[in-house]
């Protein structure tokens, strides 16, 4: 198989999609008005930390696993 189906590219976009599932639920509670001030301060710091890092991680596992 190939093209835009093939399982590796697959793997490799799910890898980013889960980077962003967790980026966007440390933004949903860092947006919260129940959640106390430093605590939505430190959700705010994780939602960016995560973007900053983890995509960057990701491609460098990836890479290691042979999806590249």
């Amino acid at each position: 198989m190939s093209g835009l189906l093939e399982p590796r590219l697959l793997l490799l976009l799910s890898g980013f999609l889960a980077v962003g599932i967790v980026a966007a639920t440390f933004f949903a509670l860092a947006g919260r008005q129940a959640t106390p001030r430093g605590r939505r301060r430190v959700y705010g710091l994780l939602w960016v930390l995560v973007l900053l890092v983890g995509g960057p991680l990701w491609l460098v596992a990836a890479a290691g696993m042979g999806l590249m």
